[in-house]
């Protein structure tokens, strides 16, 4: 009977092991060689091989679909691809941090920008819910506004009388000098600057499971959203940006591909702007009154 009981608790212990096993291979992520950074990394630089290594971590496959694998680090290196984003060692290389082909031709006219001294790099704070999806090399529109709608009424009057007669000089008499004052109702908004996209600056923060048990493969830091935009604008256009960014909020619009050249030569057609007063015309123009 003794021996009949052991053996009962060797299959028990056999199959609970076996359990264990099959268990953490079904919950345990799949395991992907996965291209490192090995060195600070600065926008715009040509990836070597020098730069990277090959670590093997296991991930999620819609976490590993966002690296950058082993098996294409060689197609890269030969297609001449660039780094656009910061690269701190140990840091996993995105897809989206790397461009290749025609976009690393694009991205890397912009790392001459700080040679050229008629153009300016000027960071950019954003939101992240008000950004649209932009990338380093797009041609982008940003957008000053200032003031806030404290009406609590729009109010349209039409007055009507004789046509008032100008009373005539007499012979002789000089006129007074008169001075017209042109009031700007608040709030106001302007269509102010545009530039290209130099590099985003995303959030940095310790990752909560780095050292965690069973996760030795966690980076120490991740990124988080974008916290502003490094813009390449003339010269001349830097003041405006400042002013804009000091006394107001700035909103950053997508422009389209073929507006890039007019961008970089600072070409394109300047705009009147909008203020209240705007609003409460067109809002009665297309009222009908």
């Amino acid at each position: 009977m003794r021996k009949v009981q052991v053996l009962l608790g060797l299959i028990l212990a056999i199959g609970a092991f076996v359990g264990v096993v099959v268990f953490n291979r079904i919950t345990t992520p799949p395991t992907y060689d996965v291209v490192v950074a090995v060195k600070e990394v600065p926008p715009f630089t040509t990836l070597e091989q020098s730069l990277v290594a090959v670590d093997t971590q296991s991930v999620s496959p819609a976490i590993a679909e966002r690296y950058v694998l082993a098996d294409e680090l060689p197609v890269l290196i030969d297609s001449g691809a660039v780094v656009v984003e910061n690269l701190r060692p140990g840091q996993p290389l995105l897809r989206e941090a790397v461009a290749s082909g025609a976009n690393a031709e694009k991205v890397s006219r912009l790392a001459v920008a700080i040679n050229n001294p008629d153009l300016v790099i000027m960071a950019v704070p954003v939101k992240v819910d008000s950004l649209p999806a932009v990338f380093p090399g797009d041609a982008v529109a940003l957008f000053y506004a200032n003031g806030s709608v404290q009406t609590q009424q729009i109010v349209t009057a039409t007055l009507s009388g004789p046509t008032p007669t100008p009373t005539p000089l007499a012979f002789g008499a000089i006129s007074e000098t008169q001075i017209i004052t042109t009031e700007l109702q608040m709030p106001v908004a302007k269509w102010l600057v545009n530039g290209v996209v130099y590099q985003l600056n995303r959030e940095i923060r310790e990752n909560p499971d780095y050292g965690a048990p069973g996760k030795d493969n966690e980076p120490r830091y991740i990124e988080g959203d974008v916290k502003s935009l490094d813009v390449v604008v003339a010269r001349g256009e830097a003041e405006w940006l400042t002013f804009a960014l000091a006394n107001g909020q700035v909103q950053v619009g997508l422009l389209p591909a073929i507006v890039r050249e007019q961008v970089e030569t600072n070409s394109l057609p300047a705009t009147t702007g909008v203020t209240w007063s705007d609003f409460e015309d067109r809002f009665f123009e297309e009222r009908g009154k």
